[in-house]
């Protein structure tokens, strides 16, 4: 449907979804959206988080921009989310059960 075929809000509400596709609302509207990025896995995952971290770092420590080119603090906050934070409960609990395995070999 081309744009000046709109004629009721209906119409227009039509158009508009099948148009904004990128954002998602997030479970809570005061949440803000989600917007789903694609990787090969969780490696991939934290590979582009500890990217997003070097960049800042780099910019922090060269003043290679001005403040007002880059929001760092928003780039930081990105970063974050691409640690995954319930995993590193599991990857815990399987470090502290080979520990016990070491431990237990050892003892006999």
């Amino acid at each position: 449907m081309a744009t000046n075929e709109i004629t009721t809000l209906e119409e227009f509400k039509d158009f508009a979804s099948s148009h904004f596709e990128k954002l998602k609302p997030a479970e809570s509207i005061y949440d803000g959206y989600i917007l789903k990025i694609k990787v090969s896995g969780y490696s991939d995952m934290i590979r582009v988080g500890e990217s997003l971290i070097k960049l800042c770092l780099h910019v922090v420590h060269t003043d290679a921009l001005d403040n007002k080119d880059l929001d760092i603090g928003s780039v930081m906050e990105l970063a974050l989310q691409f640690f995954p934070r319930a995993e590193t409960e599991v990857l815990e609990e399987i470090h502290q059960m080979l520990i016990k395995d070491a431990k237990n070999k050892a003892d006999q």
